[in-house]
């Protein structure tokens, strides 16, 4: 197989996944709390997502939706991240759990990644990733958004 310049994605039948996540994503940049810039990286990752599986060129950002449920004997967090830069994307979830009796305890739930060299690690279920966004969603959430992307010239 000849190996060409451009980085190569290979999705196969992920991108309908990719696309809803995008979706999903795309009410985020309306919430009204949020920094004009912070809705712009939302709408940057939207519009990638969207574009995949061609690379958009300089992007570097990652948004974490996080919620927390319980009180102050039992609780519960969980954090959903997709990362999108030149090396792929990473879609992932993880959770802790605390206790007062017992401490807490933190695990990994899903972790989806797309690599430019066409590699794809998958740990879990997709439809499950979405499942779980999509509670998180509909509850009260926090929302991180990291924005490094050069050239932040709109496309």
């Amino acid at each position: 197989m000849e190996r060409h310049d451009e980085e190569v994605f290979r999705f196969d039948n992920d991108l309908a996944f990719l696309s809803e996540v995008a979706r999903r994503l795309a009410p985020l940049a309306a919430r009204p709390s949020l920094a004009p810039e912070e809705a712009k990286a939302i709408e940057r990752a939207v519009a990638a997502l969207k574009k995949l599986p061609e690379l958009t060129p300089g992007i570097n950002l990652q948004i974490e939706i996080a919620h927390r449920m319980g009180g102050e004997e039992f609780s519960e967090s969980y954090s959903y991240l997709i990362k999108l830069d030149q090396q792929g994307v990473e879609i992932s979830s993880s959770g802790s759990q605390y206790d007062a009796a017992v401490g807490s305890n933190s695990f990994s739930l899903e972790s989806l990644k797309w690599c430019a060299d066409g590699q794809t690690e998958h740990k879990g279920n997709r439809d499950t990733w979405l499942e779980r966004l999509s509670y998180a969603l509909a509850r009260d959430y926090t929302l991180n958004v990291t924005d490094e992307s050069g050239g932040k010239a709109e496309s």
